[in-house]
């Protein structure tokens, strides 16, 4: 079966055709049976430019009957792709009947049935080449065509696609005698493949109207029944019609896609998709059914803003390729940013950009397989794989140094060209870097080269002198070997502890770093600082080496300012991932700030506290660094109840630092019998279930009382997360026949390393990379890579020979030179060995 597509066939496809128009008739009429199989009509109207043999993609069941014109041809169909004789150029129509398979894993068309009221909930998500999984097309971002979309389903269900709804027949009743309806939808406008949508089932409905300078937009907000009390409606519409109000008048044009619908839906593998007029969104993230964190509704704040601005960046103007995936990827992160501190009450989203993205693309951007922004995705599984850290949160703070390079005003002149010169169309990175040109006066393509064409991160390194500060340039691209010398214009700070034993700023300058700049102590207030900070106010993309006494100083005293916070938090985490600076110092510093007023940063602080005592500790160690951290944490939830921001936050961290600790075990208990909060009450047990201190029937109980879809993870999760368990899961996660959400897949892979050891879990699962190339060709991509990231063996260092090669690295390294695996299931093996080696030279340091 050829799931694959290269990028030469898709470009030699777009150089034979163009597409006008597709008509889809969706029969999801029986999708309340078990039947797994639903019925799809797609009808192509397009322009044959030339001679030449073409396929239609389409991954189902089955393909009935192909007609060309109204005349029936024969075809071939191999799961995924249907060929047929070449056309003659000119004009046509191909009609293809099919029978396609409901998913559970998150792509194509999801189906998913609510355990509390037995109803049936489908949803789409396409991006970047799922919507093969439910209609015959054309699947690449570049043939863009009108969709006019019909849906057959029970006539109580709400239905919904990209258009409006303007047409509903009766149509009978479906096997089960349950009265059918045929929803038609209006024709949309020009856009491709992936971003249609098809919604279907008995969501419940909010409904409001955006009026704006350009009319009224007609807002439809959906989630299914049993969430509907716990929606936020106050916040999420108010922060949709800011979005409404400001992005229009940001890009120069408006909105183009008629209704605005935002659909709240189970088991999403992603935290948005934006579908023109029927964006969909996580509802596990952002339908809170207990305390919601502002920084939970900040997040929440940013994704709906984030998904907006992509019916600018992405839905208006579409990559031709996903080469240019950052073209709307990277562009919508810095919007939703930008947006969120422009016109929204979360002034504080640079901060938590900071903290948690940042640190995500970093992460990602230090693997061997990094790549520049401008990628090269040779085809659709490599595609799949450059949604990551750099593609967006890396992207977005270059961005954010190019609008300091050319201004914000400029800026957004040349994205208003762009929008202009390519609406309905597809556009790469040099039609949008000559915008930019065309506004700002400038030659820009020596900073995109260094910027947009390189791979890997750069370190600004700080040395105190007599006169003044050095800072230099540090790193070079992994893929070249190249030093990196890109242009960063930067705020450097100097900082001086005040009466009240806080660091304030005591003066800041903008400068330009290439490789090496001396800054005198006149201009960062005196020789008298007591810190140095660099890239102060985030501007720019690197890591910060501290001088010696800087960072000890911000080690030990709060600064004045929260962005300026969140940059020195970045640079001691990623100190702590370079072996620069001990666990041990690391979470003194979070206890120190066990009260951080941003909950952005204070969620984020914990995540990494979590995280390195797991990976960057040696066995050894774990328990008494963990109980350190532990004291702190109980003292918290005594001082903040479970309805403020802290309190869930720190009982949190108490869940997942327990299990390192079983003498806390009657503590946990404890928080778990005064605790309420649903969310944090299956963590605690979850922990519990983890240190063997929990009886089934306790599992049962609580499900029992509950019974929601979110309880069923999460009791599923605790449930395999309880020694002796772990041969059990491996086989529920190894069978291919086994019906397993994508949610379910991720729950029982967190439950079987929390349930194991890693001597442990390699004797349950000795052959694991003998298995590799089975998981993946048995699994579609995202559930192998679930299982894959989810299971891969964990390192734990000899202490006796602490830089000794462990057998997991040296298997990996042996399956690495075997030929013949997949080129997307070798990146993931380089990426997972690279953090082994990682964890390894992290562990021997914190010895």
């Amino acid at each position: 079966m050829s799931e694959n597509l290269s990028r030469e066939i898709a470009a030699a496809r777009s150089e034979l055709l163009q597409l006008d128009e597709y008509k889809i008739e969706l029969d999801v009429s029986e999708a309340q049976t078990d039947t797994p199989y639903f019925h799809v009509i797609s009808r192509i109207s397009f322009t044959q430019l030339n001679p030449g043999s073409f396929h239609l993609d389409f991954i189902g069941s089955q393909v009935t009957s192909v007609s060309i014109d109204e005349v029936d041809i024969p075809f071939s169909y191999d799961g995924a792709r249907i060929t047929f004789a070449p056309l003659q150029p000119g004009k046509h129509e191909i009609a293809v009947a099919g029978i396609g398979i409901y998913s559970t894993s998150g792509e194509g068309l999801h189906r998913f049935r609510d355990p509390l009221d037995h109803e049936t909930y489908l949803y789409t998500q396409f991006e970047p080449a799922d919507a093969r999984r439910v209609f015959p097309n054309c699947e690449q971002p570049d043939l863009k065509a009108k969709f006019s979309i019909a849906i057959t389903a029970p006539e109580t269900w709400t239905v919904l696609s990209n258009g409006a709804e303007i047409h509903v027949q009766p149509a009978g009743d479906n096997s089960q005698g349950t009265a059918v309806k045929r929803v038609i939808f209006a024709t949309t406008k020009p856009m491709s493949t992936y971003l249609t949508a098809f919604i279907a089932g008995p969501y419940h409905h909010f409904g409001d109207v955006f009026t704006g300078p350009d009319g009224k937009i007609e807002l439809g907000y959906y989630c299914r029944k049993t969430l509907a009390q716990y929606f936020d409606f106050a916040d999420i519409n108010t922060v949709t019609k800011q979005g409404l109000e400001t992005f229009p008048a940001a890009f120069g044009i408006p909105y183009q896609w008629g209704k605005y619908d935002s659909v709240f839906v189970p088991e999403y593998n992603l935290g948005a998709m934006e579908n023109p007029g029927c964006v969909t969104f996580n509802e596990d993230k952002y339908i809170h059914r207990s305390h919601t964190t502002r920084a939970d509704a900040a997040t929440r704040a940013n994704t709906i803003l984030h998904e907006m601005s992509h019916m600018w960046f992405g839905d208006l103007v579409t990559p031709k390729w996903w080469d240019d995936l950052w073209l709307k990827e990277s562009f919508a992160e810095f919007m939703g940013v930008w947006a969120s501190v422009q016109a929204t009450q979360y002034k504080e989203a640079w901060q938590a950009f900071t903290g948690a993205r940042l640190s995500w693309a970093l992460e990602n951007d230090q693997y061997p397989t990094t790549h520049p922004i401008i990628a090269q995705v040779p085809d659709l599984e490599a595609a799949d794989q450059v949604f990551d850290g750099i593609t967006y949160a890396k992207g977005a703070a270059v961005l954010r140094q190019l609008v300091a390079w050319v201004g914000e005003d400029t800026f957004f002149a040349g994205a208003r060209q762009y929008f202009s010169a390519h609406a309905f169309g597809s556009a790469t990175f040099a039609d949008l870097l000559d915008a930019l040109a065309d506004a700002s006066g400038k030659d820009l393509h020596a900073w995109s080269k260094q910027w947009f064409e390189t791979a890997g991160v750069s370190t600004v390194q700080v040395e105190r002198k007599e006169a003044g500060v050095q800072l230099t340039q540090l790193g070079f691209d992994p893929a070249t070997g190249a030093a990196i010398v890109r242009p960063h214009l930067i705020q450097v700070s100097g900082w001086k502890l005040n009466s009240q034993g806080v660091l304030a700023r005591s003066a800041q300058v903008h400068v330009e770093l290439h490789n090496e700049l001396f800054i005198p102590w006149e201009q960062l207030g005196g020789k008298v600082c007591d810190a140095v900070l660099p890239n102060d106010g985030a501007l720019s993309y690197l890591k910060v080496q501290f001088d010696p006494d800087s960072r000890e100083a911000f080690l030990r005293y709060d600064v004045t300012d929260a962005l300026s916070q969140a940059v020195v938090m970045n640079a001691l985490w990623q100190q702590v991932r370079d072996a620069n600076l001990t666990v041990a110092a690391y979470l003194d510093f979070v206890q120190r700030n066990a009260e951080l007023s941003d909950t952005s940063l204070l969620a984020q602080l914990l995540q990494t506290a979590v995280q390195s005592v797991k990976r960057y500790v040696p066995a050894a160690r774990r328990e008494e660094l963990a109980a350190a951290l532990l004291q702190t944490a109980f003292a918290q939830t005594e001082k903040h109840s479970e309805d403020d921001d802290c309190g869930v936050l720190w009982r949190i961290a108490v869940a997942n630092l327990a299990p390192f600790v079983p003498a806390v075990g009657d503590r946990v208990r404890e928080l778990l019998d005064t605790c309420e909060n649903q969310v944090i009450r299956w963590k605690l047990l979850g922990a519990l279930a983890a240190m063997n201190q929990l009886v089934d029937d306790e599992l049962k109980a609580e499900l029992s009382a509950h019974n929601s879809a979110q309880d069923r993870v999460a009791c599923l999760e605790a449930k395999s997360s309880v020694p002796g368990t772990q041969h059990q899961t491996l086989a529920n996660l190894l069978d291919p026949t086994a019906e397993y959400s994508n949610l379910e897949i991720a729950a029982l892979a967190n439950g079987f390393m929390a349930a194991t050891t890693p001597t442990q879990a390699r004797a349950a699962f000795p052959n694991f990379f003998g298995e590799l190339d089975r998981i993946w060709a048995d699994r579609s991509q995202e559930i192998a890579e679930r299982i894959i990231y989810g299971i891969f063996p964990r390192t734990e260092i000899n202490l006796n020979q602490p830089n000794l090669e462990l057998p997991v690295q040296r298997a990996a390294r042996q399956w690495l030179v075997a030929p013949n695996h997949e080129n997307a299931l070798v990146k993931i093996v380089r990426d997972c060995l690279d953090q082994s080696y990682r964890d390894s030279h992290v562990q021997a340091f914190n010895a």
